[in-house]
C-alpha cells in the first residue's frame, strides 16, 4: 500500500508516466482553477484585478524616478543605507571617544569620563542591533509586499 500524495495537484507528486488529474468542483470558491497544467498561463483572477506587468529591468534611475511607485529600490539600495549608517555610528562613536577620554584627563572628574567610556560602547552597540533590526523588517515588509504582487500576478489572491 502506497501513501497518497502530501499535495495532490502537484504534478511532481504524480506516479512516473501519470498525467494529473483537475479538480471536480472547479477549484476554490467563486469557480476560480487552483490547478494549472504545465506549461499552461494561470488565468485571470475572477475579480479582474490584473497588476501590470513589471518592466523587470527598469534600472536603478528607470525605478527611482518611477512616479507610480511600481518598482521598489529600498530593497536594492539597503546594503548602502546600512553601511553608511554604521559609518555614521562609528563617528558618534569615535565622538563620545575622545570625549570620554577628555574628561577622564581632568581632575576630579575621572569617573565621570570612565562612565562615559562605558556609555559609549553600549550605546554604540545598542545602535548597531537596532539600526539592524529596523532595517530587517523594512526589508521584510517590502519582501512580503513583493510575494503578494507575484500572487496577485498568478491569479492565487
Amino acid at each position: 500500500m502506497t501513501n497518497p500524495p502530501e499535495y495532490p495537484q502537484d504534478p511532481s507528486q504524480q506516479p512516473y508516466g501519470q498525467q494529473p488529474q483537475q479538480p471536480q468542483s472547479g477549484g476554490y470558491p467563486g469557480g476560480q482553477q487552483y490547478y494549472q497544467q504545465p506549461g499552461v498561463p494561470p488565468q485571470q483572477p475572477a475579480g479582474g484585478y490584473t497588476q501590470p506587468a513589471s518592466s523587470g529591468g527598469a534600472g536603478f534611475f528607470g525605478a527611482l524616478f518611477d512616479f507610480s511607485f511600481r518598482e521598489f529600490i529600498t530593497s536594492r539600495i539597503i546594503k548602502i543605507v546600512y553601511i553608511l549608517w554604521l559609518v555614521m555610528i562609528a563617528f558618534g562613536f569615535l565622538g563620545g571617544l575622545i570625549s570620554a577620554i577628555s574628561l577622564m584627563n581632568q581632575e576630579g572628574l575621572g569617573f565621570l569620563g570612565f562612565l562615559m567610556l562605558i556609555g559609549a560602547f553600549v550605546g554604540t552597540a545598542i545602535s548597531v542591533l537596532v539600526s539592524r533590526i529596523v532595517l530587517e523588517l523594512l526589508i521584510v515588509v517590502f519582501r512580503i509586499s513583493e510575494d503578494l504582487s507575484a500572487l496577485r500576478r498568478r491569479g492565487g489572491v
